[in-house]
């Protein structure tokens, strides 16, 4: 008993090593295969960073010039909005202008008028 493993009982058969199936791969093969995935899956992973980049960049490109763009049609509103509000304060300035005129008329019909009343030329 005492020239025995201590793992095994008397009258048992030591335990048989796990035999190595034909086709199956060693350790190393395996762990090779992981790093092989491994690599795989990181180089994957890079490929689509690279997409997703690319894509951002050019996501950004467009925003920039659809934003241009934006920018130009909003500066031709403003040009176009000062230019109508100019054209309204010219018509404007001409309106009283006209109307000043008209009143000045006016006020001289009157003045002769009440003059030629005064007088008694009428």
């Amino acid at each position: 008993m005492q020239g025995q493993d201590p793992g095994h009982e008397q009258g048992r058969a030591p335990p048989k090593r796990k035999q190595k199936r034909p086709g199956e791969p060693s350790g190393r093969e395996e762990t090779s295969a992981i790093r092989e995935l491994l690599q795989e899956f990181f180089d994957q992973q890079l490929r689509l960073d690279l997409r997703r980049q690319e894509m951002m960049e050019r996501h950004a490109q467009e925003w920039l010039f659809f934003e241009g763009q934006w920018r130009q049609a909003m500066q031709r509103i403003e040009q176009e909005r000062l230019m109508l509000e100019q054209q309204w304060a010219e018509r404007e300035e001409q309106r009283r202008a006209r109307e000043e005129a008209r009143a000045e008329r006016r006020d001289a019909i009157l003045t002769s008028l009440l003059t030629r009343l005064l007088q008694g030329d009428l």
